[in-house]
């Protein structure tokens, strides 16, 4: 995995962060924490490259301390009721399923932290910007606004309230990759500056 994204951020360092978020912020939270319905659900989509994954957890206000996040979702039901918004949303403006952080209890901080799986269409998702970016242009980032996302109970990955410890294990994997890109980049560098 690691000589994948190396070899490929050589070439474009857009793609290498496009595959690196999908399989180590989307589909390895699944492959680790997901049920067997899920897995059977989401993977073979996600692995054979006909649908991209994203991981949605930043908010404005909560960057690297996620218990400040205001996402909320709320039991009614049979189903979860999501709102919220998410920024920094790598593959956001392409994704079709969302790896999505939310408090479920506030007062245990990062322990009331659950983790979800949303679908592109599902009713109250909204792209509401794209992010204009220095560099790395072609891949998509995006705020992602949630507005009473209902989505069936089945859909929580992992435990309630467990959602912090699914964060950090992705977001484990997720530095490696980007390290990995950033060591595609210095070695394209060296290489044009030893022809140059």
């Amino acid at each position: 995995y690691i000589l994948t994204i190396e070899e490929l951020a050589k070439a474009c360092a857009s793609t290498a962060v496009i595959c690196s978020a999908h399989a180590s912020l989307c589909c390895w939270c699944i492959y680790a924490q997901g049920t067997e319905e899920q897995k059977k659900e989401y993977l073979p989509d996600l692995c054979s490259g006909k649908h991209l994954g994203a991981f949605a957890l930043t908010e404005a206000n909560a960057g690297t301390d996620s218990a400040k996040q205001e996402t909320k979702a709320v039991l009614d039901g049979d189903e979860w009721v999501l709102n919220g918004t998410k920024v920094f949303v790598t593959n956001g403006g392409y994704a079709d399923v969302f790896v999505c952080f939310a408090m479920t209890d506030k007062e245990k901080g990062n322990r009331g932290i659950t983790c979800f799986l949303i679908k592109k269409d599902d009713p109250g998702l909204t792209i509401a910007k794209v992010e204009k970016k220095m560099g790395v242009c072609a891949s998509s980032t995006v705020t992602l606004v949630l507005e009473d996302t209902r989505i069936p109970k089945d859909r929580v990955l992992g435990e309630v309230n467990k959602g912090f410890k699914i964060a950090m294990t992705g977001l484990d994997g997720g530095r490696i990759g980007i390290a990995a890109q950033a060591l595609g980049i210095a070695e394209a560098a060296f290489d044009e500056t030893v022809c140059y």
